[in-house]
């Protein structure tokens, strides 16, 4: 070939094998795969400019305007690389259980890093790009160029300041496929040093995302990981017998222990004034959507590591906290509250309804056991539950109406309205709160919609 573009059409395999394969597959939706799908793309971009650039550099005399548009369009092409790369970093160390005020951090560091890309954006288009060398030995100079190995230094730098303030809580997969950004930019920028015509970078960045989807992305790895995770947690909860004939007497063979668990939280939820709705819509198209209200609320379920106890009627309890003691179980089930009426207005607003929901949480010891000698279920015995049913009744529709336990476990990530103190059925009189605001960055709170 007249000019170097071997590893960038190499790249470009690679990208657009690794993308057939990618997004032909269900995939997990998430705020991280959406930034693979950007980096998939962005990288496609880098290679296809870098390749078109490396010509109009041997044709510059001909062309100057459209090479110098090119070459500009590719610097920032690989600018969008590594801010995505960044962002994905970042991503990676936020989980469901990060602290309200933790999680703004990092979303106010993805926006400083954005306004950072932009800015030096705005300086390679205002600034002169300079080029060397015809055929196979040619490059870029200037400081357009010098902009990017700034940005690019400092991106490594970051994610491996990020890997190692967050080592404990973020997975080894994870930190591989990150950490080879680093390394290929390392090797990248040794050979380059002494091969300045090899033009690696774009292949590098190919290879950096093929490691990424054979360690994390691989939509078919997340899928069996997911399973896994469901079934260990479906074993812990249900032992699940078949009831027909033939195993009837195993049935009675089952050991059922109690299991019991020092601290969990439980939500009661009910729907506001049923029978208007179900008189309005018909029994049967309500129930249709209540079935589907509880199916989306049984998804976030999952998400959120909360076991669902029973549904009865328009009734919907659930508890964190169980199988697996977890000291953040009152904070699990806020977000899970919180993410349901989230739901109830987006649902809300698609059908034209206006739907209500009451919520009660409370916590407290909890006794568990499976029980039944046919059709085996799982149960959990606490005053937290008659608690939470207790403040779900009391509560102010599309509220969430917490006990006094919770309100000492989360005090300082959220803003709680105190209500006058009142006698409960069985539990004597209590002092009870409703959920107010989210405490932000900067010690403030923030208004829930």
């Amino acid at each position: 070939m007249s000019v170097s573009i071997e590893f960038q059409i190499a790249g470009l395999v690679y990208i657009v094998i690794i993308a057939a394969a990618f997004f032909r597959k269900v995939k997990w939706d998430s705020l991280q795969n959406r930034i693979y799908k950007f980096l998939l793309l962005a990288v496609f971009v880098v290679l296809a400019l870098d390749v078109a650039s490396v010509i109009s550099i041997n044709h510059r005399d001909e062309y100057p305007f459209i090479n110098d548009i090119l070459s500009k369009a590719y610097l920032v092409a690989m600018l969008s690389y590594i801010y995505g790369i960044d962002a994905y970093a970042v991503v990676c160390t936020m989980n469901k259980n990060l602290p309200e005020y933790r999680k703004k951090i990092k979303e106010g560091v993805i926006i400083f890093l954005g306004v950072v890309a932009l800015v030096i954006v705005s300086l390679i288009f205002s600034n002169t790009l300079f080029y060397t060398g015809y055929g196979r030995k040619l490059y870029s100079y200037g400081l357009p160029s010098d902009l990017i190995y700034i940005f690019s230094t400092f991106s490594v730098a970051f994610v491996i300041f990020v890997m190692m303030l967050n080592f404990r809580n973020i997975q080894r997969s994870k930190m591989l496929s990150i950490l080879s950004f680093c390394i290929m930019e390392g090797i990248i920028a040794i050979v380059q040093m002494f091969n300045k015509e090899l033009l690696l970078v774009g292949f590098g960045c190919s290879v950096t995302l093929f490691i990424m989807y054979f360690t994390v992305e691989n939509p078919d790895a997340q899928t069996i990981s997911r399973l896994s995770h469901a079934n260990k947690r479906a074993r812990e909860m249900l032992k699940f017998y078949s009831t027909s004939s033939l195993n009837r007497k195993s049935l009675d063979n089952v050991e059922k222990t109690n299991t019991y668990f020092q601290e969990a939280c439980v939500l009661s939820l009910d729907i506001v004034d049923f029978a208007r709705f179900a008189n309005r819509m018909g029994i049967e198209r309500f129930s249709k959507y209540l079935t589907s209200f509880y199916e989306k609320i049984d998804g976030a379920a999952d998400t959120f590591n909360i076991e669902k106890l029973k549904v009865v009627g328009t009734s919907y309890m659930a508890v964190a906290g169980i199988p697996e003691e977890n000291r953040s179980s009152a904070s699990e089930l806020i977000h899970f509250a919180l993410e349901i009426l989230s739901m109830l207005k987006k649902s809300n607003d698609s059908n034209g309804m206006n739907l209500q929901v009451r919520i009660g949480i409370a916590s407290g010891p909890f006794v568990a056991s499976l029980i039944g000698n046919q059709n085996f279920i799982y149960n959990a015995w606490s005053s937290a539950i008659n608690f939470a049913e207790r403040l779900q009744q009391s509560s102010t529709p599309n509220a969430i109406h917490i006990s006094e336990e919770v309100y000492q476990q989360l005090k300082e990530l959220y803003k709680f309205e105190e209500l006058p103190e009142q006698e409960y059925e069985g539990m004597g009189h209590q002092k009870t709160w409703l959920l107010e605001s989210v405490r932000s960055v900067g010690g403030g709170y923030k208004q829930l919609v």
